[in-house]
This record gives C-alpha cells, sequence and structure tokens, in this order.
C-alpha cells in the first residue's frame, strides 16, 4: 500500500467535530462576506451591472456542477484512504482529483463559445448582456483556477484539515474585495471581473504554499501521471453528486421562473430572492456540520470503525439543530423586523417574512438532510440522497408550485409551504435512508 499514516480515528467525537465544525463555519461566513461585498460595489454602478452579475452568477452556479463532481468524491475517498492509513492512496485520490478539476475548468470555459444560446435560454435583456460580456468571460477563463482550488480543498478536508482551506479562503476573499474596492471604482464591471480573476490567482497560489508543507505533498510531484483506478473510482461518486447539484440549481431557475407567473410575481420573486438570502444563516451552519460529518464518516469507514461513523453523524446532527434552533428562533419571532430591512414594498414585505417563519420551521430538517446526506456520501453512497433530492424537488415542489400557485392561482404562501415541506420530506427521507444503509453496511 505504501506509505501509511496513523489514522485519526482514536480521538474524542466531540473534540474531533468541534476541531471540523469551527474553521468549516468561518468559512462559509467568510464566502458569504465576499460574496455580499463583491455586490455592495457592483450595485453602486447601478442595477444593469447588479443584473448582470447576478446572471453570470445563475450560469457559474449550473456550471458548477462539475466542481461538485470533483470535489465530494475527492473529500470521501481521501477520507477514506486517510482513515485506513494508506498516505499513498490518498496522494494517489488527490492527485487525480486535480487533474480532473483542471479538466472539467477547461470544459466550464469552453461554455463562452456557447455565451449567445446561453443568453437567448435565460431570456436575458440585450442591454444586460453587453455589460456582463467582460464578465462573463473572465469568469469563465478563471474557472479551471476555481477548481483547481476547490480540489486542493477537498483534499484538506479529506485529511481532516479544514483550516488550511479556511485559511486560503480568507486570503482570497479579502484580495477579492481590496482588488474590487480599488478596481470596481475605476474600471467598472471589468474592474470586478479583474477582482475575481486576481482572488482566484490567490487562491491557487496559496494552496500551492501550504500543499509542500502538508501530508499530501508528493501528490503534486506527478501530476501528468495518469492511473485510471483512481478516476474510476472518483467519477462513480461524483457524478451522482453532480447531477444533484444539476439539478437543485436549474430547479431553483425553474421555481423562480414559477413564481414571475405566479400571483403578485414581481413581489414574490424579490421576497423570496431576500427571504433565502437571510435564511442563509441558517444554511451556513448545516453546510459546516455536514462537511465536518463527510470527513469523520469516511475516514471512520476507511479504518472499518462504522460504529464510530454512526456516532458521529448523530452527534453532528444533535449539534447542527442545536446550534441551529437559535437562528431559527430569530428567524421566526423577528420576522417582520426583518422583512422590513429587506423591502419596502407592502406585498413584497407580507410575503418575505411569511417565507422566514415557514423557513424557520423547515430549517432544521433540511439540516438533518444536509447531515445525514453527508454521512452517506463520506460511506461511499452518493446516489442515495442525490435522488432525494432530486426528487422531493423535481416530483413534489416544483410540480405542486405550477399546480397550485399558476395553474390555480392561489398565493406565493402556497409555494412557501412547499418549500418547506419539500425540506421536512428530504430530512426524513435522508436520515431514514442512512440508517438503512449504516445497518446493513455495519452487519455486513
Amino acid at each position: 500500500m505504501g506509505c501509511r499514516v496513523e489514522p485519526a480515528v482514536n480521538t474524542s467525537l466531540g473534540r474531533e467535530l468541534l476541531r471540523l465544525v469551527l474553521p468549516a463555519l468561518l468559512m462559509q461566513v467568510v464566502q458569504t462576506v465576499g460574496w455580499l461585498g463583491e455586490a455592495v460595489f457592483v450595485s453602486r454602478l447601478g442595477k444593469v451591472e447588479l443584473a448582470a452579475i447576478g446572471l453570470v452568477g445563475e450560469i457559474t452556479w449550473l456550471l458548477s456542477t462539475l466542481t461538485t463532481i470533483v470535489t465530494v468524491s475527492a473529500t470521501t475517498l481521501v477520507a477514506q484512504r486517510w482513515g485506513a492509513g494508506d498516505l499513498a492512496g490518498a496522494r494517489g485520490f488527490m492527485r487525480a482529483a486535480v487533474q480532473q478539476a483542471i479538466l472539467f475548468g477547461l470544459l466550464a470555459s469552453a461554455a463562452w463559445f456557447l455565451r449567445d444560446l446561453i443568453w437567448q435560454g435565460m431570456g436575458a435583456e440585450i442591454s444586460i448582456r453587453r455589460v456582463a460580456e467582460f464578465y462573463l468571460l473572465i469568469a469563465l477563463a478563471s474557472f479551471p483556477l476555481m477548481n483547481l482550488a476547490a480540489s486542493w480543498g477537498a483534499a484538506f478536508r479529506g485529511i481532516g484539515d479544514m483550516r488550511t482551506p479556511f485559511f486560503v479562503s480568507a486570503i482570497a476573499t479579502s484580495c477579492h474585495l481590496l482588488a474590487n474596492a480599488t478596481l470596481t471604482p475605476i474600471w467598472g464591471l471589468k474592474g470586478a471581473a479583474s477582482a475575481l480573476a486576481f482572488s482566484r490567482i490567490v487562491a491557487v497560489a496559496v494552496f500551492a504554499l501550504f500543499i509542500r508543507k502538508s501530508p499530501l505533498n508528493a501528490a503534486t510531484d506527478k501530476l501528468v501521471a495518469f492511473e485510471s483506478g483512481y478516476h474510476r473510482q472518483l467519477l462513480r461518486l461524483g457524478i451522482p453528486a453532480g447531477a444533484q447539484n444539476f439539478f437543485w440549481a436549474f430547479g431553483s431557475v425553474v421555481f423562480f421562473s414559477l413564481l414571475n407567473r405566479a400571483r403578485d410575481g414581481t413581489e414574490a420573486v424579490a421576497a423570496f430572492t431576500a427571504g433565502i438570502r437571510v435564511e442563509s444563516l441558517a444554511f451556513m451552519v448545516a453546510m459546516a456540520f455536514g462537511m465536518a460529518t463527510q470527513t469523520i464518516v469516511g475516514q471512520s469507514v476507511g479504518a472499518g470503525n462504522w460504529k464510530r461513523g454512526w456516532q458521529g453523524t448523530w452527534l453532528s446532527t444533535f449539534w447542527c439543530i442545536v446550534v441551529i434552533l437559535p437562528v431559527c428562533a430569530v428567524l421566526f419571532f423577528a420576522s417582520d423586523w426583518l422583512a422590513s430591512y429587506l423591502s419596502t414594498d407592502p406585498t413584497t414585505h407580507r410575503y418575505t417574512a411569511y417565507y422566514l417563519r415557514v423557513a424557520a420551521l423547515a430549517e432544521p430538517f433540511w439540516a438533518i438532510s444536509m447531515t445525514t446526506g453527508a454521512a452517506l456520501q463520506g460511506a461511499g453512497d452518493t446516489r442515495t440522497p442525490a435522488l432525494i433530492a432530486i426528487l422531493t424537488q423535481w416530483l413534489f415542489c416544483i410540480p405542486l408550485t405550477y399546480l397550485l400557485c399558476v395553474l390555480k392561482g392561489h398565493s406565493p404562501i402556497v409555494a412557501w409551504w412547499l418549500v418547506g415541506a419539500s425540506g421536512f420530506l428530504t430530512g426524513a427521507v435522508t436520515a431514514t435512508a442512512f440508517m438503512l444503509f449504516w445497518r446493513k453496511r455495519s452487519n455486513a
């Protein structure tokens, strides 16, 4: 098997969870600040420029399917090899992940040549397309860099190092905001695009420095070496996760279009946009615990310690809900106050407040789906959480929203309850699937 490492599966689960969750949560906060900060600087240029980065964001979100294929599988397989004490195997999967990240990044960049079809499909106005053209070019041209950084971050998470991705994210985001503050007022949206490219270059450069000092450093010595076995395993786990990301992102676009066609369409879209940004405070917590769960389970499964994986999943789920509940309480009881800061229009205000209350009730179930889904991914089952997420969105939430809000003309509030019910279903079904999977595998 080559080089071996001492598995980190004998440490206290509580201490390990805390060590993983804190930097993961801070990274989510940092990335959110960078996302909002760019929007603030661009908003000073005008509504057309702000709409332009929003449209480009939708395109890159769909293309991030190619990133997810690499990151989910890389974290799981590196974690399993690390838990088994197989350093050579961990390095091999990281090397293959880097190769796939670069290849998929180049495929995403090729979307530039289909930009006219993409703009038409999104119904983008000519004025916005002209402004967004350069920003889209830079975003797509630098996509391989973003993918490369993401693959390295996934590998670091696999060996249980959440601090390095956090440090890299903090440095890159700081550079992004500083470059935006300097260049956007001078060059307009071209300045914002330049700031984006600069931050991605910085992320890759800083990651490269950290890699050289990590146990994974030898994985960068033979990047041209192609080992098909590693690639097959990465793709086997990564493709379902990528499909989940794609259908979720595309479903979001469809849901927005349905809201736009429903009663009070403009106000509903504005309320949903505002609501999900506030709800992201709770979502960040769930994502951090999900990342930690995937690492703990992956390393435990690699070490053959299924009991630890089971205990780690439920410990993570418990503390995720404990941390999320105060956030949900604020969303529920302060919904009107929060909505007042997001809109001055009475109808939008009412819809936003109602969405926040429904989201507060549903968020604990979304949290359960994210921790137990991440546990399944860490154990090597990416198909089940992908299938559950796709089916609850495309066979439940979207068709019922179309039927009740578009065809029947009911209030958008009905759509809010459908989103909440989708969260409940996803959480309940994913948790059940996790328990059945674990019972089968642990008794095998």
